[in-house]
């Protein structure tokens, strides 16, 4: 399979998709208007009632981090015992793509936050903070302070798991969907939780996803799809040979 023909339906479309979804949240001023529903229905008056919360906090932002600590350990031992495990051994190049497809999503998304200059909600003026609101497209005034909550990373730890839709639809083809259901689902789950605790604005959390399906699919067709050239051409001169052997073999016979 060629890149293009690849990228058309595992890259484009969904591009095309989150386009219209941050131009929509740009245009409509829902980051903010989202974040003042979530803000006022939780009482808030000069910080956020939930920042603190067990459920929010404890559960869902430490609990939920340590636990995707653990789900990457679980992979790391799976690649390990594929050199002595027989039965996991057809799976190791699998293991070893989802842990790099997480190891590269949290590590863009990490590098991510340390350039730009978006704000968490719980820092800006309007939710009792200090710092000015800005949109990731406009620059800010002279002397503002850069933000550096963007983008979301604790939701990243949770869509980085969409790689497992590439790795079950590379070895159990029919539980694919499970995969990407499991990784938009965990990354959407402590998405919530974090913008219930004025962490971040729904876009933050939006282009996590984006960076981690990108970064997974990139990798997989690197690891799955490619093949170089040199091989290419070495397949392309053993079919010559045998269709040459297969013509003379004919001739021969007549």
């Amino acid at each position: 399979m060629t890149f293009f023909s690849f990228a058309k339906g595992h890259l484009l479309v969904p591009w095309l998709m989150f386009a219209v979804l941050i131009f929509g949240l740009e245009w409509t001023d829902a980051d903010m208007r989202f974040a003042s529903l979530l803000f006022n229905w939780q009482g808030g008056v000069d910080s956020w009632p939930l920042r603190g919360h067990w459920i929010t906090e404890s559960l869902l932002h430490v609990t939920g981090r340590n636990l995707v600590i653990l789900f990457t350990v679980v992979v790391v031992v799976a690649i390990g015992l594929s050199f002595r495990v027989d039965k996991l051994r057809l799976y190791r190049k699998g293991f070893i793509y989802l842990f790099t497809s997480l190891l590269a999503s949290v590590l863009l998304v990490r590098m991510g936050k340390s350039i730009s200059h978006m704000t968490c909600p719980w820092d800006v003026i309007e939710f009792g903070g200090r710092m000015i609101h800005s949109s990731l497209f406009e620059r800010l005034p002279e002397g503002a302070e850069f933000g550096q909550c963007f983008p979301g990373g604790h939701s990243s730890g949770g869509f980085a798991w969409v790689a497992s839709y590439y790795v079950l639809k590379q070895c159990h083809r029919r539980y694919a969907k499970f995969g990407l259901l499991f990784g938009i689902g965990l990354g959407a789950i402590f998405g919530l939780a974090q913008e219930l605790r004025g962490a971040h604005f729904i876009s933050h959390d939006l282009w996590s996803l984006a960076i981690a399906w990108t970064s997974a699919s990139l990798l997989y067709y690197g690891f799955f799809l490619y093949v170089p050239k040199v091989k290419r051409i070495s397949v392309a001169n053993k079919v010559s040979i045998i269709n040459a052997n297969v013509c003379d073999k004919a001739i021969y016979k007549l």
